[in-house]
């Protein structure tokens, strides 16, 4: 069963509650550059990693099955896809990972089973 699989769409109000919620104890987990070139960990710096959340509207969010948060921001080559996970008492952001694509998060079907 694919665990990252998106299950459910998030509205942009309820993601700006959660973020609004935990905006001053977000961190990073220790694999969350993993998907990020070595290029892009060099130049990247925490508070810019964490800025997308605070300053940025996604494009689409979704509850993966797995119960964290897949939340996708347009990028001239795509989209930045963030993974998060509510850890109380602090939003624990999984990993980065740069995709040309995000879902259909209108076409979800929340009793699919695939």
């Amino acid at each position: 069963m694919n665990t990252t699989k998106i299950i459910k769409e998030i509205s942009l109000g309820e993601f700006k509650e959660i973020i609004s919620k935990y905006k001053d104890n977000i961190i990073l987990n220790i694999h969350a550059l993993d998907h990020l070139s070595d290029a892009q960990r060099k130049l990247f710096k925490e508070e810019s990693l964490k800025n997308p959340l605070l300053k940025e509207n996604p494009r689409g969010i979704g509850l993966q099955r797995n119960g964290r948060y897949a939340a996708f921001y347009r990028r001239n080559w795509g989209f930045l896809r963030i993974i998060l996970e509510i850890k109380e008492p602090k939003l624990e952001i999984i990993t980065f990972i740069n995709t040309e694509t995000m879902p259909h998060l209108k076409r979800l079907n929340e009793n699919e089973t695939s």
